[in-house]
Formats: structure tokens, sequence, C-alpha cells
């Protein structure tokens, strides 16, 4: 509201009389005089025509007398009037004066809680009652909109006011709630000075849309300066009420929203980001992969990407914990970052893989500097608590030029190339090639119908004989698993061992092998009493890790009726990286049954001589790699002299595997190497091809029999390749076995 001012003009005219004086009050004063001073000089007269004597009424006292009269009443008439009727609108003045400063204070401060006085009494019926009326009324009228103010006042969003070049002009109280000012601290300072400066030219340009002629702008969002330093996150709307009178400026209406982006980054970090490591996800790799595929597609710019897979977190998750594995992961993640560009995307796609993306024009090219940078760096060892690891990691490359040939995605592609690579020897890096996708589709082909194998009964067992090196006769058999393919024929373990590991259908197999196993070691005790043929069958590490492995072996033993003491299990060295304690309370539940354990390639891998002091270990078989050349090599003859020392010393019985040659057999036997298999003493076969070999052993273990002795089944050499390292298969061949 405008200040009242007075006015020293000439008093208007009134509607139907004169002002005299400025003053109504002086006006009322010369009215009742001049009106008392009238009936005194027409008393006289009057007094006359009333009976008095004239020469009463013709004194001049008397007439005197009668003036003063008239002026004493008239003054008196005027001091009266003056009395009530200006006491009357003297109070109505101070609560005009009152209610008027009020409302000018509030529109200076935006503090509206005192803008209101007390009702005057109405206590007539005349012009003052109705004035007092008509005041109470605009009191009433102020004290409507005083619900609007109030809400204004208590709002959570700032309201603004701001002339066309950005002054504030009006601000509400809640300015110091959400940014911390003093109400009208801001006022007369500029609104974009509160802004961050990468927000300010956006927050310019919709504010000048907005005086330009927009009535209305969406939300803004923006950072505002609170006073204590600090940045928060603020969505405003604009409203040009330049043409308001009642307003004059620009309305911005201002709320914090600072607890919603706080929310929206934080679920957009869990959305897009890997927590352990800070990477982003599988999500937003697929994201920028698919827009550089695009642009690949639009413009012809090449990309690339790596795949990495590391070789031994499960080893350190067994070893170190899980948190230890959790460090080899953010130590990994912070050297491969280390080795890219800003531009490059490293993303960990899960558990242990990880991907890299590059866009560019060189891509190709510095796709394999990049791997080599890589695979550098994490050869360095790595701290992990107390103990030093390698991190080592499988890598596949591929670029947009191949793939295009081959038709599949890149991820996909370097996912193939990365196979290969752990295939191949792990530690090392592949780059793909479209015969790497035709092998890939092959597994893939050959996996889809493994799921059904089982059910169709392809698979079927053969047996290697395990022979008494010192009689030459044999003591038992190797049950080693094959593959009957409709369409590929007799797929050895080493084609699709791996793919039932994969898919935890080496599960249900291997529980299918042991059952067979003990089925058919029960039959040769039925067809040849006495004999005490044993049988063993591998179990794999997943296998053994199978809470239902007691309750199979039990079950194949009771179905079967054979004695737990014909049944060997074999287990390999990597089993006991894992959980030591679970394991070895399992091996004593085995060993509770009655059946044998053996541990198998033993001296390669994990060899630990303190697994044959914490582990029930019956026998120990002796690696291929070793017996390949006891004949000819001084120090493989001293490692196998060692650990039959050993086993004499610990009392295991020793199984020497992979025999070829008359002169590995001719060296195991003067080491005093109790047992041995090979394909010199006999190749696997299925249960009738051995039936001949156990009615000779029948014969050479009958008292006084002095028949020749079991011949090895082939004298020729035969030459067999080294096969690739195969961790926790069951049912696992020979590496001579696997040219059968």
């Amino acid at each position: 509201m405008g200040t009242i001012t007075q006015h020293t003009s000439t008093p208007p005219r009134w509607r139907g009389g004169v002002r005299l004086t400025p003053r109504v009050f002086w006006d009322l004063a010369v009215y009742t005089v001049g009106l008392g001073i009238a009936v005194g000089l027409v008393f006289p007269p009057f007094a006359t025509g009333l009976g008095v004597p004239a020469r009463f009424t013709e004194r001049p006292s008397f007439q005197v007398a009668c003036l003063v009269a008239g002026f004493l009443v008239g003054a008196l008439s005027y001091a009266l009037c003056r009395c009530v009727v200006g006491g009357r609108l003297a109070v109505l003045s101070a609560h005009l004066r009152s209610v008027a400063e009020n409302i000018s204070q509030a529109s200076r401060t935006g503090n509206w809680s005192q803008s209101t006085s007390q009702r005057i009494r109405v206590d007539s019926d005349d012009q003052l009652g109705e004035t007092a009326r008509a005041f109470n009324s605009l009191l009433d009228a102020l004290e409507a909109g005083e619900h609007f103010r109030s809400l204004v006042r208590n709002a959570s969003d700032i309201i603004t006011v701001v002339d066309p070049s950005g002054a504030i002009t009006y601000q509400t109280p809640s300015v110091g709630w959400v940014l911390g000012y003093p109400p009208g601290a801001l006022l007369g300072s500029d609104v974009h000075d509160l802004l961050h400066p990468d927000d300010a030219a956006t927050f310019r340009t919709r504010l000048a849309g907005v005086i330009a002629g927009s009535t209305q702008t969406p939300c803004t969002g923006s950072r505002m300066r609170h006073r204590d330093g600090s940045w928060r996150w603020m969505e405003t709307v604009a409203s040009n009420l330049l043409d308001d009178s009642a307003v004059n400026g620009i309305v911005l209406t201002t709320r914090d929203v600072s607890d919603r982006k706080e929310l929206e980054e934080r679920l957009r970090t869990q959305a897009f980001y890997d927590p352990l490591t800070g990477l982003p996800n599988r999500a937003l790799f697929m994201e920028r992969l698919s827009a550089a595929e695009d642009l690949e597609r639009d413009t012809g710019a090449p990309a690339a990407v790596l795949f990495l897979d590391l070789d031994n977190l499960k080893a350190v998750n067994d070893n170190l914990g899980h948190s230890g594995g959790d460090i080899l992961l953010q130590v990994v993640a912070a050297r491969v970052k280390a080795c890219l560009r800003p531009e490059d995307t490293l993303a960990r796609l899960a558990g242990d893989e990880f991907a890299v993306l590059l866009i560019g024009a060189h891509s190709s090219e510095q796709a394999t500097r990049v791997a080599d940078r890589i695979l550098a760096s994490l050869r360095e060892p790595i701290m992990l608590t107390d103990q030093v690891v390698r991190a080592g990691v499988s890598l596949g490359i591929a670029t947009s030029a191949t793939c295009a040939v081959s038709g599949i995605s890149l991820l996909r592609a370097a996912d193939v190339a990365m196979y290969v690579a752990k295939t191949n020897g792990k530690g090392r890096c592949e780059v793909f090639r479209p015969s790497h996708h035709a092998a890939q589709l092959d597994r893939e082909r050959l996996q889809a119908d493994l799921h059904q194998a089982l059910d169709r009964q392809q698979f079927v067992l053969h047996y290697q004989p395990i022979v008494d090196l010192a009689s030459e006769h044999i003591s038992g058999y190797e049950a080693l698993l094959r593959w009957q393919h409709p369409e590929r024929g007799l797929v050895p373990p080493v084609k699709f061992i791996a793919l039932a590991e994969d898919s935890g259908l080496i599960v249900p197999i291997g529980r299918w092998a042991l059952r067979e196993a003990t089925r058919q070691a029960a039959a040769w005790q039925t067809q040849h009493p006495g004999a005490d043929l044993r049988v063993s069958v591998n179990v794999s590490v997943r296998q053994f890790q199978h809470p239902g492995l007691i309750e199979d072996i039990t079950d194949a033993l009771h179905h079967a009726g054979l004695d737990p003491r014909l049944l060997t299990l074999e287990i390999t060295e990597s089993l006991f990286v894992r959980d030591t304690e679970g394991t070895a309370g399992k091996l004593r539940q085995i060993r509770e049954l009655g059946v044998r354990l053996a541990l198998d390639d033993f001296g390669t891998g994990y060899s630990s001589l303190s697994y044959l002091r914490r582990f029930p270990i019956d026998i120990l078989k002796i690696d291929k790699s070793f017996v390949s050349g006891v004949g000819v090599n001084a120090e493989d003859r001293a490692v196998i002299g060692a650990i039959v020392q050993l086993g004499q010393t610990l009392q295991l019985d020793l199984v020497a595997e992979g025999i070829e040659t008359t002169t590995e057999l001719t060296a195991l036997q003067a080491l005093g190497v109790q047992y041995g298999q090979g394909y010199h003493l006999g190749r696997p076969a299925a249960t009738t091809a051995h039936e001949d070999l156990s009615d000779r052993h029948l014969e050479r273990r009958q008292p006084g029999s002095r028949g020749r002795p079991l011949r090895p089944v082939s004298h020729h050499r035969l030459t067999y390749p080294t096969p690739e390292p195969e961790a926790d298969h069951p049912i696992p061949e020979q590496p001579s076995d696997q040219a059968s």
C-alpha cells in the first residue's frame, strides 16, 4: 500500500455544500457559533412577541446578553460535538494509522503476522456507526487474505519477484530455511548471482524467454548457493506478471529438490554402476556399446571390445575369503583403468568378468596394445592381507571388421575370443576370428545335445585295467566316461566334461557313473567270487561339493550290493584349495563308509604334503608327466623315487598313470611302484572286452597255479598328444586314453 500524505491545496467543494476551512471541525465551530449569534440577534423581537415588555427587549444590555447567550450556546454545542464526534473519529483514525503502518511494514518485509488490529466497537446507528462498520469490514477483508499470506509465509517453496534485469524486489521468508538467508537480505541483489556457474546461462535464457512474452516456463533445474557455501538443487517455475500492477515483475517459484536429486543419482548409480568397483555395470556398458555400434553403422567409425576374465578369483575366494576376492577385483579394476584413456569405457559385467570399449579411428590397432598393457600390469604381484597373489587374466579382443564378417556383436565375439584364450592356456590374449565363432556354435550345439544325453541313455563307461606291477595281474579297473553321440560317435570327456561342469549336469552324470560302475563291479564279484576286483570312479570338485554326494555313494553301494572296500573314489588336488574344513569332514564320512580315496594326478597343481597329513588318503596316483620320462630322465626317476618313499612311509598305495612303453614299466617296477595303468597294460574298453582278462587274472590268483602271467595287451609304441589341463572334471581319461 502507498503511504498516507496530507494535501494542502484548496479544499474541494462538497456535494451540496461549501467548505469554509481546510478542517471540518473549524467549519463546525463557525456554523455553531454563527448560529448561536444569529439566535441571539433574533431573540429580542421573539421575546417581545412572547409578551415581554418592549422596554426590556429594547434595552442594549438585554440584546447584548442575548448575543452572548447565543454565542455561548453555539460554543458549547461545538465543544460537545467536538468531544463526542471527535473522540469517536480519533479512535477510528488511530486504528486506521495502525493498520496502515502494519501493512506498509509487511509489504516491505513479507511478514504479515501483525497486519490487522482490533475491531472498533459499534455503539451507534448513525453515520459514525456506519463508518465503524465499514472499518471493521475492511479488517475482515484483510484477515480473509491473511490465510493466503500465511500459506505463502510458511510454504517450503521460495516465492521471489524479480524485475526484468533479474534484481530481486520481493522474497518470502522461506528463503531463510531453504537457503539460509534472513528475510529481506537478498532484496536488490541479482538472482543470477545465486546460481551455479554451470547453470547460470541456461537459467538466464529461460528467464529472457519469459520476459519476451512466454507466460510461464516449465520446471528449470539448477543449483543455488546456500548461505553456508554449499550448492542445493532447486527447481524453478517463472511466471510473467509484469503487466499486473499489484506485482509488476517476474514471479519465480523455487522448490528444493536436493533430496530427490540425491535419490535419483543413487538409483542411477545402483542401476548403472557396480557397487564394489565403482565401474559401469553391464546395463550401462550395453548402452554405450549399442551407441558405438549405431555410430559405426551411420559414420563408419570403428570400435573394439576387450573381454577379460580372471583365472584365479575362485581360488582367492577359497583361500582368503570373499573379502580377499573383493579386494582383488578392486585392484584389478584400478590397474586396468590405468591402462585406458579417459574416453574409453571399462565395465564390470559380472563376477570376475570385465569389458573394455574402445571407440575411434584407430581402435582396432589400439586394442592389441591396450591388451598388452593390461596383461603386463596384471603380472605384477598383488598383496592381499598377508599373502601375495597374481591376478591371472584371459583376454579376448573383437573389432568391428571381424564381427561384420561373422555377423555377431562385438561383446559376443570378444567373449568367444576370451574362451579360446582360456582354453589355450589362460593368462594370454586372443583376437577373434570367424573360425572361433564356428567352433563356439559347435560347442553350443554339443551342449544342447548334452542336456538330453542322460535321459536318452547315451553315456557309457569304459574300463581301463589297473595292474599289480610286481605280478602283472589285474587288481581292478578305472571307470572312464564316454558319450555315445548318435551323430558324432564316441565323444571323449575332453570334449564335453567342461560343458557339463558349466551347465551343472556334471552332478547327475556323475551320479549315474557311480551307480553304473558299482553295478559292474558287483557283477564281476558275482561272476568271480573272491576275485576282489576294485573299481575306481572319479569325482569332480563340483560333484564333491554337492550336498547329496554321501547319499549318492550310499545308494549306489546299496543298489549294487557291492562291498564298500572294493570302491575307490578318485579326487583331484584342486579340491583342497576350497573349503578345507568341509572337505575334510566329507572325506571322513566317505572313509567311514569303507570306501577308499585316491589322490589323482599327484605331483601337479596344488600339491602339498600337508594334504596327506590332514586328509584320509589311501592311494596316490602319480601323474603321467613324471611317468613319461622315468625311463630316460634321472630327474623324473628321482621324483618318483621320492614319491615311493613317501608312500611307503605313510603306508599309501601308489598307482602310476599313463604307462605306454616297456621301458617305463621296467623303470617303475625297479622303483617299487605297486600299481600302474596305461595303454601298454590295457586300453579302456567296454566290460565284455575285459572278461578274458578277468578270467586269466582269476587263474593266477588260485593257490598253486603256475599259469603264465598276464602279458601286456598291446606291445606297440603309441605317441599321444599331451592334453591341455582340465580342472575338476569327473570320470577323466588318462592322457594316453585321449587318442582312443
